[in-house]
């Protein structure tokens, strides 16, 4: 494959440190170097340890670097003209992309599984990309009739090959509480980004965080905000959906605890608010984004129909349930302190990471979060009545709940499965209509039609590409043994750790200190009549 690593247009990825610092060019602290002689005496006996420890700590000790350079795009030269008449010169070769084809990333979210749904429900062939994970449920995605393929965003060399006949992408994942956001969020959105250019996809619709602009601070909004310009950068007929907090958390975090006397925990009043909304109705008005072209190069902001506080959730709670919540508040103040604690610890600074969310409550006041304009839903063909409201949502979920415990299951009234389906369908058909003001924007590209083929040609090149660079990294100088290498780094300080605690453990077991215990392993190993 004729690729080649572009010599500039080079950005600096953010890492945890200039996140935090805002510092661009932050060079690395002085390296630890070798272990006491004693300790790594002792901890001869955990080497086995400590190299599978090394391997499994090495990515995260590459993320602990201050400044790093990734490049914009990956340059690969295009095919001549003799090869482009070669690729198309049999009638199989010009099978063009559908345009009904979409391929979903974080299909098994919260917001993913209801695109999915209401994709396959519009008409279009839906391919969904699932982590190798056996505590990830799938088979409801087969069962609904969508395609499953398995990738992630923080393997490259899987990305190309998911998107071979496929017209949109459709980007609502991020990472898992144990993955890097690092890694999946920015790393991964750019290689994905890179390829689907590359490969000509023709729509890309982003889901990002409302205000994550507004808030630098906070690490997992500064890399949306961040991936929304690498976007714009790039050539794709692109759409960013900045949504709000979904009605779905709550029935865990609130309603069920107030149901079953579980205590619920609160803020001291200084939120803003957020103006939940139905991940249904989410996933409605990224369908109407992406079937107009007027929505092309354009960021919206979709939220609920209400803004809604804490202290507003729990009293509806309390109202529909008819029971007395047993509220903790927790202050903001509170809330710093402990987020502060944890960035001292490298074990917990993704506690820390996600606590600085507070920043969000205690720059803007409460009151003061808006709710979705009139002019953005107009811009999606859409009708403010037909969202969902929050007293709908949990008063639904009491209604079933009291059902099936006062009848020991739940059963659906006459007609009630027709009406919800009625309903749905006619919100459906909403989101899907097109009126004589669709125009695509000034400035933005035209549609393109884009043969299978190429995309084949195009992901086997990318893939090779990827699986070289990954080759690479695994031959580098960074991944010797030995040397002041970050490898050699790892393994040499986690054998002095385990070795001096084998050496506390063995003092409490048998009383003889650890000075003491270094006197006698020198003695065993030095040789017979040298002392």
């Amino acid at each position: 494959p004729r690729l080649r690593q572009p010599s500039e247009a080079q950005i600096q990825r953010p890492t945890r440190r200039s996140l935090n610092a805002n510092s661009e060019e932050t060079q690395s602290g002085a390296r630890t170097w070798g272990a006491p002689l004693g300790a790594g005496l002792l901890g001869s006996a955990a080497l086995a340890v400590g190299a599978s420890s090394a391997r499994r700590g090495r990515q995260a000790r590459r993320q602990q670097a201050t400044f790093r350079r990734a490049t914009i795009t990956s340059i690969m030269d295009e095919p001549s003209e003799a090869e482009v008449d070669d690729m198309y010169s049999t009638e199989e070769n010009t099978a063009l992309v559908k345009k009904t084809s979409v391929l979903v990333f974080g299909a098994t979210g919260t917001l993913g599984r209801q695109v999915v749904r209401q994709m396959l429900n519009a008409g279009y062939s839906v391919r969904c990309v699932i982590r190798n994970r056996a505590d990830r449920q799938f088979t409801f995605l087969v069962d609904w009739g969508a395609t499953v393929v398995e990738g992630a965003l923080n393997r490259p060399e899987t990305i190309p090959g998911c998107l071979v006949g496929i017209h949109t992408v459709v980007d609502c994942a991020t990472a898992r509480p144990e993955e890097s956001i690092y890694d999946c969020d920015w790393d991964g959105k750019k290689n994905l980004i890179q390829c689907c250019e590359k490969m000509k996809i023709q729509r890309y619709l982003f889901m990002s965080i409302k205000d994550c602009d507004k808030f630098q601070t906070v690490p997992l909004m500064k890399i949306k905000h961040l991936t929304e310009k690498f976007l714009k950068k790039s050539k794709l007929r692109y759409t960013i959906l900045r949504h709000s907090g979904f009605m779905q958390p709550l029935v865990s975090q609130y309603a069920c605890s107030v149901l079953d006397d579980q205590k619920v925990w609160g803020d001291d009043g200084q939120s803003p608010g957020i103006a939940y909304i139905d991940s249904q109705d989410c996933a409605r008005m990224l369908l109407a984004a992406a079937s107009k072209e007027r929505t092309i190069g354009q960021t919206i902001t979709i939220t609920g129909p209400k803004v809604w506080s804490t202290q507003e959730v729990i009293a509806l709670c309390e109202k529909l349930s008819g029971k007395k919540a047993d509220v903790n508040s927790v202050s903001t103040i509170l809330l710093q302190l402990t987020q502060g604690a944890a960035g001292c610890f490298e074990w917990s600074i993704d506690i820390a990471e996600r606590l600085r969310f507070v920043e969000v409550n205690q720059q803007k006041a409460a009151g003061t979060e808006d709710a979705m304009s009139d002019d953005t839903y107009r811009t999606l063909s859409m009708d403010k009545g037909s969202t969902r409201e929050l007293e709908d949502y949990i008063g639904e979920y009491y209604r079933r709940v009291f059902k099936k415990l006062t009848k020991g299951k739940y059963e659906p009234e006459d007609g009630e499965v027709e009406r919800e389906k009625a309903e749905s369908e006619a919100k459906l058909k909403m989101a899907l209509n097109q009126d004589t003001a669709d125009n695509l924007p000034a400035g933005q590209p035209a549609e393109d039609d884009v043969t299978i083929v190429y995309q084949r040609n195009i992901a086997e090149r990318l893939q090779n590409f990827f699986e070289d660079r990954k080759l690479a990294e695994m031959e580098s100088q960074n991944n010797t043994w030995f040397g002041l290498t970050p490898l050699s780094e790892v393994f040499n300080g986690r054998a002095a750790m385990m070795g001096f605690s084998l050496g506390l453990f063995t003092e409490w077991a048998t009383e003889i200190n650890v000075a003491k215990q270094i006197d006698q392993l020198i003695a065993i190993a030095s040789p017979v009549g040298a002392q």
